[in-house]
């Protein structure tokens, strides 16, 4: 399961600095289709935790793999499987509103305590703390999503356990803030993801409010283990902003397509909404920023097609300068992925009949 030489994905890299294309004019990197190294073919190895039912996405902590759920209201919002062992630990999440239950979980997160994590709860926009090790699966610890003048949509932790939180309710992408709600800075536009690009149905930049253009641009924000990396993907636009923190800068990436997704302009309450009808297609579903480099999970196909055979599941590796390192080709369709670097290993969880945990050796 390992590639098959240590200098093939420099000579495809080479390869694509050769053919990608960077616009001066905006600074981005674009790539395509045709600048994609070639694919390099991964076998998955399937878990059988039976008390995996519908998993929505996996963390890796420590030797323990952390895979929550999808559903909605059951308790057993989340389970831990020993890698080293295979074996499977317990679970844990109560489903409630009360002190340290849950009603659902998109994203787990370590926050660099040992042997803890840190659930997300959009709902009701929380964040519970858990212990991998305790029986107890009620959250140890809890606290609300900060009181700010700004919306937020998600949050991953950063360093010092403050939070780099990503905006949609005015034309401000980013905001740097302590978990009492202290806003350290704010950076970012989102005027500059259309800035200079051809609008479908014949909009105009001027057409379009800040809500509609950072719902076309939201994804998955995540930072590398030691959050010195932080990384943003698009879900329905290609795209990949990779951001530095300490500067307030980013770098983005477009590709394969280089297009804004088609929509028309709906409202509610009287705000501008983005109708992508029934077939626009999923993006980048997940990423995963590791210490070298980041690799982002790639669909490309509709929802209905998520557990398509036919039409199987990428990740494309890249270095924190926006080098593409590698393209690799799974055989099993999955929704969340988790990188360990040291074994190189890529953990993901299936969407398939007969869903659970999956390692690929790369």
């Amino acid at each position: 399961m390992k590639n098959i030489s240590s200098t093939l994905p420099l000579l495809l890299a080479l390869t694509f600095w050769a053919c990608s294309d960077s616009d001066p004019s905006d600074g981005a990197i674009y790539f395509t289709e045709e600048d994609l190294p070639a694919p390099i073919q991964l076998r998955g190895v399937k878990y059988d935790i039976p008390e995996i039912l519908n998993p929505r996405g996996l963390m890796l902590k420590d030797q323990y793999a952390v895979v929550f759920e999808r559903k909605n209201e059951y308790d057993n919002k989340f389970h831990i499987i020993d890698l080293e062992s295979g074996s499977y630990l317990r679970s844990k999440g109560i489903h409630g509103m009360g002190p340290g239950e849950t009603t659902t979980i998109t994203q787990i997160e370590d926050a660099g305590e040992k042997n803890k994590v840190w659930a997300y709860n959009p709902e009701v926009r929380k964040f519970s703390k858990y212990d991998l090790l305790d029986t107890n699966r009620l959250a140890e610890d809890e606290f609300r999503s900060p009181e700010t003048e700004f919306f937020i949509t998600s949050a991953t932790w950063a360093q010092d356990q403050t939070l780099l939180a990503n905006l949609v309710d005015g034309w401000t992408k980013y905001l740097h803030l302590t978990t009492s709600g202290d806003t350290l800075a704010t950076f970012g536009n989102w005027k500059d993801m259309i800035e200079g690009k051809e609008l479908p149905n014949g909009y105009k930049q001027e057409d379009l409010d800040a809500n509609l253009v950072s719902t076309i641009f939201q994804g998955t924000l995540k930072s590398d283990p030691t959050k010195s990396h932080f990384v943003f993907a698009g879900k329905v636009a290609d795209f990949i902003e990779i951001i530095d923190l300490k500067n307030e800068s980013s770098k983005l990436i477009y590709g394969p397509t280089h297009t804004i997704p088609y929509f028309k302009i709906s409202y509610s309450i009287g705000y501008q909404m983005a109708d992508f009808g029934r077939e626009s297609t999923s993006r980048y579903m997940d990423v995963s920023p590791v210490k070298d480099s980041f690799f982002a999970l790639f669909y490309g196909k509709t929802y209905r097609e998520l557990s398509d055979s036919e039409n199987l599941n990428r990740i494309f590796e890249f270095d924190y300068e926006g080098n593409l390192l590698n393209q690799y080709q799974l055989d099993y369709p999955v929704y969340g992925i988790e990188v360990d670097e040291k074994n190189r290993a890529i953990y993901a969880v299936t969407v398939d009949r007969e869903p659970n945990l999956v390692r690929f050796d790369y």
